[in-house]
């Protein structure tokens, strides 16, 4: 493990400093936070530049709000309404003997 000095701004670091303490109770793992968003960070980094020379391009994250505006139509009922119908037909059959 290698001991570094960093230079943040302070509002940068002090909204991390609250994130950490809101998800831990504490700051102990402050280092460790940060480490995970470095590891993060490269990860990221290395599929991007791999889709790139696959010839992909990276589109970053995608909002729930774009994931919907793409998605296909539905074909027929809903699967909820599938499975209610299905249900109802079995109770129909256990009632009825068959």
């Amino acid at each position: 493990m290698t001991k570094v000095s960093v230079y943040v701004d302070d509002t940068v670091w002090a909204s991390f400093k609250q994130k950490v303490f809101q998800k831990h109770g504490n700051l102990r793992k402050l280092s460790f936070e940060v480490e995970k968003q470095l590891q993060e960070s490269i990860v990221d980094n290395s599929i991007s530049s791999g889709l790139e020379k696959l010839g992909l391009k990276a589109k970053g994250t995608i909002s729930s709000q774009e994931i919907k505006a793409t998605r296909p139509p539905l074909r027929g009922l809903p699967s909820g309404e599938v499975l209610k119908q299905m249900r109802q037909n079995r109770v129909v059959e256990a009632l009825s003997g068959h």
